[in-house]
């Protein structure tokens, strides 16, 4: 009976050491967001820098204090960002991006040094 008992409060005191905090929950989506961002950025810089460099004045900067400027921002980054040339271009960087990332992958498992994951190889080998 306390042998359930201790394996209970066992259990319990691991799950609550592993548990996030708020704090730090915040700021894994922080670095998430800015992670996302970053890479947007880069891919934009790859089809244009001048793209690139409006969409990151529009994560880093704060927004301009008077309407009009504002307004004449956000014209100015929605014209560079809905361009159809752009638009092709970013699909065709983000579709590279995503099969580079598959590649990784793949490789990562193939060259896996792990005995107990041979079901790459034909009957074992």
């Amino acid at each position: 009976m306390n042998f359930r008992y201790l394996t209970l409060i066992a259990a319990c005191t691991l799950l609550a050491a592993c548990a996030l905090t708020p704090e730090q929950q915040a700021a894994r989506e922080a670095a998430q967001k800015q992670y996302q961002q970053q890479l947007q950025v880069q891919l934009a810089a790859q089809c244009d820098p001048a793209t690139a460099a409006v969409m990151q004045e529009y994560f880093t900067s704060p927004p301009p204090a008077d309407e009009k400027a504002r307004q004449a921002f956000r014209l100015r980054y929605v014209e560079k960002v809905n361009d159809p040339i752009f638009q092709a271009c970013y699909k065709m960087a983000w579709q590279n991006h995503i099969a580079q990332q598959q590649i990784r992958e793949m490789q990562r498992y193939y060259d896996r040094p792990n005995p107990f994951y041979p079901w790459h190889h034909p009957f074992w080998w």
